[in-house]
């Protein structure tokens, strides 16, 4: 007995010994599921979604205040409109984007926010006591510009993390910023007794931002590490772990690029440099037009600001839910078009306002890639220089200038609009294609598209009809390989190296116009 006993207690104890193992394998298991980390609370998301609105919005305010006080500007510091053009956008920051990749949104932000501030403080120090530096508030602008594009940029970098998709809504604040801004600047300029108010206004905006900036970083370093924080800007959606993927340039992913994804970088060359750049003479078009002071031109001027502010979030919310992105592109380019030919070939002032209501919703429709900052830099130029040349200083001659790029922006996006619906195009632009569709039809679409393009094959060679659907949407989205393809992107990418490369010439030249004017009008004693 003594030894079927001790044969059965031998036998009991690895049975016991593996229940305790498995109970023990059960609680690391519940105790690493109770450790994961919570969903992120709605009222931390809305706590950095209003931070993100306010650390741009001392940028956006400031950005109207220099073409505002266009006239003012230009007599108290005695230049004319080439050496004004040169202030405008006088700084291209191409490799900003790559480090904000690699540092982050939030990080960047605090110091995109410092150099905004620190060029609008110089900006403010140019015009005060009766300093009236070009040269300085030229320094100004420069500093300041290293953060106001880009500052944008790392917004919608936060956005992607805590508010995706965003629809619309962070450029509606941008708006609206910047319309309180250009409203008011030739008001307080005139009732304070100096122009150099509203800059100073604009430097403790600036300093607020920059403190919703610090606060954002700091408020994102504690989320990231008590709750799970998405980044969507990801191709796969991942929790991030607190950590932040280095973002490098990949000279190769440059060449093999999409043929629609050119095809929007030109249409932005044209339509957002035209509409963005358009701000630069608005409120001196409308003194000249309307013939009124400054006070009622920088009114009438800012008004195409209040549609975008509530149209730009109903516009992301039909997009997310319909599609038709590039219809919204050609209709952009149609309503830019139509302003520019009623201001350019009507003098009235009811044509007047209606081509500024079509200006308004072409600045609701236009998207927001920071690729257009060279060619804004050409247009402003070019428009300072024909300005000169008028014997009267009219603008009527600039905004020919204007009126081209709105025809040019209307080819590229009808040309995109129609190879949605053509065979050819639905061949060899397919992410054209996609982008046209409602979303609740993209499998289906894809599906046709993917039938339609005999030549998709996977990486070996072979078509691979295991492909899921994303797969093939990805491949589809790919350009698609051939020498012609090569040298089109070749030829792409050269283009927009040209554009940057005239954009600096011309500015050269523009600081060249503006003394060679400047001497002469010395010479003559105007």
């Amino acid at each position: 007995m003594p030894t079927v006993s001790i044969r059965s207690a031998s036998a009991v104890a690895p049975a016991d010994a593996k229940d305790k193992d498995n109970q023990r394998q059960s609680s690391i298991s519940t105790l690493s599921y109770s450790t994961a980390k919570p969903k992120l609370p709605l009222r931390w998301q809305v706590a950095m979604i209003a931070l993100t609105c306010m650390c741009t919005f001392g940028n956006h305010w400031s950005n109207g205040l220099i073409t505002t006080l266009k006239t003012t500007i230009e007599k108290k510091l005695n230049i004319n409109n080439s050496e004004f053009a040169t202030l405008v956008n006088t700084f291209l920051c191409i490799a900003l984007g790559f480090v904000i990749d690699k540092f982050g949104g939030p990080f960047m932000s605090v110091i995109l926010a410092t150099f905004h501030l620190a060029g609008a403080a110089v900006e403010a120090g140019a015009t005060t006591n009766g300093l009236n530096s070009y040269h300085v508030l030229m320094a100004g602008k420069i500093i300041a510009a290293i953060g106001d594009g880009s500052l944008d940029n790392a917004q919608h970098k936060i956005f992607t993390t805590y508010f995706a998709p965003g629809n619309g809504f962070g450029a509606s604040m941008a708006n609206l910023a910047q319309y309180v801004g250009q409203s008011t600047a030739n008001v307080m300029s005139k009732n304070l007794g100096s122009y150099s108010w509203p800059l100073w206004i604009s430097v403790i905006l600036s300093l607020f931002s920059l403190l919703c900036a610090i606060c954002i970083f700091v408020l994102d370093k504690y989320l990231r590490s008590h709750y799970e924080v998405v980044d969507y800007s990801k191709r796969v959606d991942q929790p991030s772990a607190g950590t932040i993927k280095a973002g490098t340039f990949n000279w190769p992913a440059v060449r093999q690029m999409p043929f629609t994804f050119w095809f929007v970088v030109l249409f932005a060359t044209f339509e957002n440099a035209g509409v963005q750049s358009f701000v630069s003479i608005s409120t001196q078009f409308a003194q000249q037009r309307l013939k009124k002071g400054a006070v009622v031109g920088g009114w009438v001027s800012s008004f195409y600001l209040l549609l975008p502010v509530g149209l730009t979030p109903l516009e992301g919310v039909f997009i997310d839910a319909y599609g038709h992105r590039v219809t919204i592109l050609f209709l952009s380019g149609c309503m830019f078009l139509i302003s520019m030919l009623l201001l350019r070939f009507s003098e009235t002032v009811p044509t007047f306002v209606c081509a500024y209501v079509f200006y308004a919703f072409a600045q609701s429709l236009t998207p927001a890639p920071q690729v257009e900052i060279g060619s804004i830099v050409i247009i402003v130029t070019a428009a300072g220089k024909l300005q000169d040349l008028s014997p009267n200083d009219s603008l009527e001659s600039a905004v020919t200038v204007w009126l081209v790029y709105a025809f040019a922006c209307v080819l590229v996006s009808g040309a995109l609009l129609g190879a949605c619906y053509t065979s050819f195009g639905k061949r060899y632009l397919p992410a054209a294609r996609l982008s046209e569709v409602r979303p609740k039809y993209l499998e289906r679409e894809v599906e046709r598209l993917w039938e339609l393009r005999p030549h998709a094959v996977t990486e070996e060679g072979k078509r691979d009809k295991s492909l899921t659907l994303k797969q093939k949407e990805v491949v589809l989205k790919s350009p698609v390989p051939s020498s012609v393809s090569l040298y089109a992107h070749w030829v792409a990418i050269g283009a927009g190296f040209a554009v940057v490369l005239i954009a600096w010439v011309i500015f050269g030249f523009g600081v060249e116009w503006g003394v060679h004017g400047s001497v002469v009008a010395g010479t003559t004693g105007e």
